[in-house]
């Protein structure tokens, strides 16, 4: 088995153990046979991309995220490929600050009432 799909496995591993789900929980919300899990896992079974995002849903974790926990950015400086391949899929550079994110009118009603009600909390304690 290369470093790389063991690497992934103990991530699996370790999420299904730190959310408190038992290898058969989650073989059950899979739909898949006892004794599934602890196959893939062993290296009887080749782990599939396929698998990695259908066991991340299943215990209710994005696959993006198990992805970034298991392989999180690098902090060396990209590759000339590396940055080929970010031009043509349009991926910011690595450095780039990220896009300012919009505020939406949802969360400023919000911010408005937390503030609101967090004055009156604080007016009624001074009394």
């Amino acid at each position: 088995m290369k470093p790389q799909t063991q690497h992934m496995i103990d991530v699996l591993r370790t999420t299904i153990r730190a959310l408190g789900l038992t290898l058969s929980e989650v073989e059950k919300r899979l739909g898949v046979s006892r004794g599934y899990l602890t196959r893939l896992f062993s290296g009887t079974m080749d782990l599939r991309f396929d698998q990695v995002a259908e066991i991340a849903e299943a215990v209710g974790v994005e696959p993006e995220e198990v992805l970034r926990l298991a392989f999180p950015p690098s902090q060396k400086p990209a590759t000339p490929e590396a940055l080929r391949l970010r031009e043509a899929l349009g991926v910011p550079p690595p450095d780039a600050p990220p896009p300012p994110q919009v505020e939406s009118a949802l969360e400023r009603e919000l911010e408005r009432i937390v503030a609101k009600t967090l004055r009156k909390m604080v007016a009624e304690s001074e009394r």
